[in-house]
């Protein structure tokens, strides 16, 4: 059997790879719902569904050579990284599918919920006011709605 490696694990979710498939396990499963649709609806090559099995998604791993790990040398020819750039912008540019529930939320409902989060962090004291005001500032461009200030 091949060694199982731990890709992510935190509260929410854990990502495990045996061999050429990686199980997402994910309390939550209207977030793997979400995935499996989003990943049917990108305009670029995506990971095989193998199985579901709540709380388990089971996908196979892309076909292709590694370009590159976390701290070591880049792996990949310039020619790879440019056709790796070239889906990546292709992805980018495709329209946002029509997601439901709390990934699918408007615009309006991520700023209304960003501006409860940042005043929990202040009033609770985790984070001075102008940090939290610097970032804020930051993120409105992304959260504002085309002719609409916030």
């Amino acid at each position: 059997m091949d060694e199982v490696k731990v890709v992510v694990a935190h509260s929410e979710r854990a990502t495990l790879r045996v061999g050429d498939v990686f199980l997402k396990v994910d309390a939550d499963q209207a977030r793997i719902d979400v995935e499996v649709e989003a990943m049917s609806l990108a305009p670029v090559p995506t990971p095989q569904v193998l199985w579901r099995r709540p709380p388990v998604l089971a996908i196979a791993a892309l076909p292709g050579t590694t370009l590159g790990s976390l701290g070591g040398p880049s792996t990949g020819s310039p020619a790879a990284w440019a056709a790796a750039g070239g889906t990546t912008r292709r992805l980018h540019q495709a329209p946002l599918p029509p997601l439901p529930g709390r990934a699918g939320r408007s615009i309006a409902a991520l700023a209304a919920e960003l501006d409860d989060e940042c005043e929990l962090l202040v009033t609770s004291g985790v984070l001075s006011g102008g940090l939290v005001t610097r970032n804020a500032e930051a993120e409105k461009p992304a959260t504002t709605p085309p002719g609409r200030s916030r």
